[in-house]
């Protein structure tokens, strides 16, 4: 059911546009960088793009999930054959904070619905996602200049890499600890 009669008013249970929209845009960003590599990892990076922009549209985060990943992978693909570090690192950070954005604008549709006045909540936490990939990626580049300056782009997407994966984790430990309470799945019955 995507709306719920409440109090008289219809309330949309879709992703918040706000969110959305940042989440969205970080994909682009996220394309972009995956455009300055290879060819295969533009393929991989653009079916990525598609299939997280599709989970925005359709609140479904499995699909977020796998477009996110998709496009990280065609960010490492890209990357391992790039000369400049540059667009892989700012490439990277943006799935993140996309994957971020979007389940959260899912979550947030989902418990207060499209029509709330949640403008200032959305904009703190879209600009709080973007200091943190921003310092996430400042820090690794700075590791990258400082430690391997003159080790192979490829040390640096491996490096990226285990950051994104620690964060998947983070993602899957908080889905496993939502238990059979869990409002989505008592809602979607």
């Amino acid at each position: 059911m995507t709306a719920a009669e409440a109090g008289g008013e219809t309330v949309t249970r879709r992703p918040t546009l706000i969110l959305s929209g940042v989440a969205a845009a970080a994909v682009l960003l996220a394309l972009l960088a995956v455009g300055a590599g290879t060819t295969i990892g533009l393929a991989v990076g653009s079916v990525g793009a598609v299939v997280f922009v599709v989970g925005l549209v359709r609140a479904s985060p499995p699909a977020l999930d796998t477009g996110a990943v998709l496009l990280f992978v065609g960010l490492v693909v890209g990357g391992l054959e790039q000369t400049a570090v540059e667009p892989t690192v700012v490439g990277t950070m943006a799935p993140v904070v996309a994957w971020d954005l979007g389940h959260s604008a899912v979550d947030l549709g989902e418990q207060l619905g499209r029509e709330a006045e949640t403008s200032r909540l959305e904009a703190v936490h879209a600009v709080s996602s973007l200091v943190v990939g921003l310092l996430s990626g400042t820090v690794g580049y700075a590791v990258y200049v400082v430690v391997g300056g003159s080790q192979p782009v490829a040390a640096a997407v491996l490096l990226l890499l285990a950051a994104v994966l620690f964060t998947i984790g983070l993602g899957a430990q908080r889905s496993r600890s939502a238990g059979p309470g869990d409002s989505r799945r008592s809602r979607r019955h």
